[in-house]
């Protein structure tokens, strides 16, 4: 049986979702073929396409596996649209027939708890390269003990909010505001902050309290 892929119409109604995770998320590299690519710290290829479980012209599922050179396919993850519907007799899918594709049921989609899902998973992956095991540790920064006391701050205190104006309003004995920015831009470059708004990533709490690996 050959191989069944999306049409360009039900990949773009795909790019939406795609494209606001790109933005919680660095590291995005764009759409190749039928196949969206990250690629993240740690030497961590990321790749999301659209699945189906009952026939091609009902596409219902995101599908995303990550790989590393060293042990290749080492975590996978289904985001089935379902599961976000919030009618089971409505389930929303995108209807792809004869190359013309459009969105069903999209009403009923909680689009937006899909996309907090696949983040999540992103930034799980990152702190999983943490793990000495897999990367040395030479490999990621090593926190200083103020940057360490400022992510558990803002994790504890700000919920998970790295918010300049709270944090140097708490450590301006300790951090200038530019000092504190000029972090901020690097963790946000390193993923380990989440764009604007940022917030601390698991992989960033993970450099700052290594026990929870």
């Amino acid at each position: 049986m050959g191989l069944v892929y999306p049409s360009f119409q039900a990949l773009r109604l795909t790019d939406q979702i795609i494209e606001a995770v790109a933005g919680k998320v660095s590291g995005y590299q764009g759409r190749l073929g039928a196949r969206w690519y990250w690629r993240l710290n740690g030497g961590i290829l990321v790749t999301f396409e659209l699945a189906y479980r009952i026939t091609e012209q009902r596409w219902d599922v995101l599908r995303g596996e990550a790989v590393t050179p060293r042990v290749g396919i080492f975590s996978a993850a289904d985001f089935p649209f379902g599961i976000y519907g919030t009618l089971v007799e409505s389930p929303p899918f995108i209807h792809d027939l004869d190359g013309s594709a459009e969105w069903s049921n999209r009403l009923y989609f909680q689009m937006g708890h899909l996309i907090d899902d696949a983040c999540r998973w992103l930034e799980t992956l990152l702190a999983t390269a943490l793990d000495p095991q897999i990367n040395p540790p030479a490999a990621f920064p090593a926190l200083t003990e103020v940057e360490r006391d400022l992510v558990l701050y803002a994790v504890n205190r700000l919920q998970g909010r790295f918010t300049l104006t709270a944090l140097h309003d708490a450590f301006r004995d300790t951090v200038s505001y530019n000092a504190l920015a000029s972090i901020a831009r690097r963790w946000e470059e390193a993923s380990l902050l989440t764009g604007q708004p940022r917030r601390v990533t698991i992989a960033l709490q993970t450099l700052a309290e290594p026990d929870r690996l």
